[in-house]
């Protein structure tokens, strides 16, 4: 069973994989497609973050997650940004910008959050955690299918395996 560290794990590194793999996967799926990918993506992570994780921690180090948290509106902002692009419009360079934003705050949760919130919770705790990540990121991938459908979401399986 995955814990909590895990499903977030497996979210950065399929962030890493969007972001980096760009190239390839807008070969593969178009622009337009591997745009609503990478926004159905990461707004599922951040989602699970901020619903989940981010309230266990918030009364102890409440400026450690105010910070966490500015960076998801920075995130989201360019994340809207991706959304209102026209179809056919190169998205690298917004993607670049997102991948800058996104992967220094992958490294400070990495490095600070993932540490208390393990001093925090034991090892039954993170894999509950981990169960109610999933069930809830389950919901949200769905609810991505039901708003813009299944044909543009494609299989995120292959994405993010965890589904």
């Amino acid at each position: 069973m995955a814990n909590a560290i895990q499903v977030m794990a497996d979210g950065h590194n399929s962030v890493r994989i969007m972001c980096v793999q760009l190239p390839a996967i807008i070969d593969r799926f178009d622009e337009e497609k591997a745009a609503v990918r990478l926004v159905a993506l990461l707004r599922t992570h951040t989602t699970l973050e901020e619903e989940l994780v981010y309230p266990l921690l918030a009364d102890r180090y409440p400026d450690l997650i105010d910070h966490a948290e500015v960076e998801h509106e920075a995130a989201d902002r360019l994340l809207d940004e991706i959304e209102s692009l026209p179809p056919r419009v190169k998205l690298r360079q917004t993607v670049a910008l997102l991948w800058d934003n996104v992967q220094a705050h992958v490294k400070k949760e990495e490095r600070e959050i993932w540490p208390l919130l393990t001093q925090m919770l034991d090892l039954a705790g993170l894999e509950a955690l981990g169960r109610q990540m999933i069930g809830r990121q389950q919901e949200l991938m769905q609810q991505s299918v039901d708003t813009v459908g299944a044909a543009a979401i494609g299989r995120l399986q292959s994405i993010y395996p965890k589904l």
